[in-house]
Parts: structure tokens; C-alpha cells; sequence
């Protein structure tokens, strides 16, 4: 495992695969010599790191922009990727690396490891209905100083939005995985820290199921929740700060919250069976993320007022 970015999310993945069977790090590529990456051996650049026999999965813990082109020249240098969310600007981006995916016969998954909570019995069954509705709400404070830690939070090209794209991904992506591809993406005016950093968002998705989701995403409240509720004629589901419950047909159910550090190892598990057997990984994939990436193309081009 090469993982590049030794930022928050590259010590998140490093501490996941730490002591884990299935992978390990193998060294780590961090452009920034003042960042302290331990034992952990450090790549002298990236072509380094792409040469080196002993790394199968390059893990992509960079700012958002840029990636893809990053993700691209990895599996043509024959590594499998996992890329940390977002995954993508774009759709047409996803296409570029589904198809680079394919020519090099490797699988490319992304770090979306909420995915990793939903039950069976909740993939198992049907909710791309007209009849269904969900409600999604995320609210994770996140002061001004944030914003202003790394150059790149600020800079939309780079970051690729705010707290939706970086908190309210998770929930958002695990509507997708449930309600399908959106249709239509309807946003109030959304609150913004600086021009394409958003702090408040609040929209309507229509799929193409015909499901609905009302959403909001907030980084201006104390007040800490991760909510999402689907409603089904006969079903429904919630998602309330980890814990997940279902009610289809007369049936009741609630599963014990796992943790989040044990989601992303959940995610490196899969991924390396992915890399032994060649296929995309059956969750973690990243053909699952055009939902949430539509809707957060929508988000980027949606007008905005100073927070």
C-alpha cells in the first residue's frame, strides 16, 4: 500500500491499515517535509512510488483537484487506487477513470466508507419507488479557522466545495446508493465562507426512480447530527448518527453502531480482495459514486451569499 497525502485523511488510512492482515503500508509519499510520518517510509516522488513492485494499491489522499489525473497514471503503471472522497468533479471525470480502470485491469474504489453500514436486508431491498421519500440532515460545526488550515480548503478548484462536499458526502452518497441516479437537483441559495466554500446548503433531489430527497447540510450549528430517513410505502430505514434501523414489512431491526476507524478498515478489506481477484469491490466502488458527484456538481454551481 503506497499511500500519498499525509494529511488528516492520510493518517486516518494509515491507522486503519495498521495491523491489518489483509494490507499495510508500504511507504508513504507527503510533499511537505515538516509533516511527520512516523516509521513509515517515505517515497522520494511519485514516480518512486508508482515504480515500486512492493505497492499494489496507491491510496489518494490529496486535495480533491487533481485526482483524477493522479488516478490515471497509477493504473497505468499497473496499481489498483483508492481514492478518499470526494472521488470526482464530475461525472465525465468518473467516466475518464472507469475507463482507464478498464484498460488496465485493475479495480479503482473510494474511501465512501459509510456504505459499510447499510444491512443486507437494506441493499437487499427496493426503494427506488415514486412512492418513496427520504429527509437527509448533517450538521458538523466547522469555525472559520478551518477553512483557513491548509491553502487548499479555500480554494475551490482544490477543494472542491465545502461542508457538503467534504461532511455531507457520506450521507448524501448512502441516499444515492439506495434512491439511485438523480434526475433533478433543486438548491435554496446556499451560504458560503468564500467564493465555492460552502458552510449551508439546502435542496430537493428528484431521482430517476422517481424517489424524492430533502436535504441540508450545515457546518454553522453546534449542535452535532447525521440523519438520514427513507420512507417506503411498506419500509423504511434510518441512519441516525451511525446507528442503523429498518422496518420492512412487519419486520424490525437494529444494528450495532461500528465505529468509524472500523469502516475504513471494513474498506481495506474489501479493496484488497478487489486487487487479488482483479473485479471492482462489491461496495466501495466507484461506479456508486455519479449520485452523490451530480449532486455535488450541482452544489458547485449553485449561487451562494456570504455565511
Amino acid at each position: 500500500m503506497g499511500i500519498v497525502g499525509f494529511g488528516v485523511a492520510g493518517r486516518q488510512h494509515a491507522s486503519a491499515l495498521d495491523g491489518l492482515a489483509e494490507a499495510r503500508t508500504v511507504s508513504v509519499l507527503e510533499q511537505d517535509p515538516t509533516s511527520d510520518t512516523g516509521a513509515l517510509r517515505r517515497a522520494g516522488s511519485w514516480r518512486e512510488l508508482l515504480a515500486d513492485p512492493a505497492v499494489g494499491l496507491v491510496a489518494l489522499c490529496v486535495p480533491p483537484g487533481g485526482r483524477a489525473m493522479l488516478t490515471v497514471e497509477a493504473l497505468e503503471a499497473g496499481k489498483a487506487v483508492l481514492i478518499e472522497k470526494p472521488p470526482a468533479v464530475s461525472d465525465a471525470e468518473i467516466e475518464r477513470v472507469t475507463q482507464a480502470a478498464v484498460r488496465a485491469g485493475k479495480p479503482v474504489g473510494v474511501m465512501l466508507q459509510h456504505r459499510m453500514r447499510l444491512p443486507e436486508a437494506a441493499l437487499s431491498t427496493n426503494w427506488a419507488s415514486p412512492a418513496t421519500t427520504a429527509v437527509l440532515e448533517v450538521s458538523r460545526f466547522r469555525p472559520p479557522a478551518h477553512y483557513r488550515r491548509a491553502d487548499w480548503r479555500s480554494d475551490p478548484a482544490s477543494a472542491l466545495g465545502g461542508i457538503a462536499a467534504h461532511l455531507g458526502v457520506h450521507y448524501l452518497d448512502l441516499a444515492c446508493q439506495l434512491l439511485g441516479r438523480p434526475e433533478t437537483v433543486r438548491l435554496a441559495d446556499s451560504r458560503e465562507l468564500a467564493p465555492g466554500i460552502d458552510t449551508r446548503v439546502t435542496g430537493l433531489v428528484e431521482f430517476r426512480t422517481g424517489a424524492t430527497l430533502a436535504f441540508t447540510v450545515t457546518a454553522e450549528s453546534a449542535v452535532r447530527t447525521e440523519r438520514l430517513q427513507v420512507l417506503g410505502p411498506d419500509r423504511g430505514l434510518c441512519i441516525a448518527d451511525g446507528t442503523v434501523s429498518t422496518q420492512i414489512g412487519d419486520t424490525e431491526q437494529t444494528w450495532p453502531t461500528v465505529t468509524t476507524p472500523e469502516l475504513r478498515r471494513a474498506v481495506y478489506r474489501e479493496m484488497a480482495e478487489a486487487v487479488a481477484s482483479g473485479r471492482p469491490p462489491r461496495r466501495c466502488h466507484l461506479e456508486g459514486a455519479r449520485g452523490v458527484t451530480e449532486i455535488l456538481s450541482a452544489v458547485a454551481l449553485q449561487r451562494a451569499v456570504p455565511a
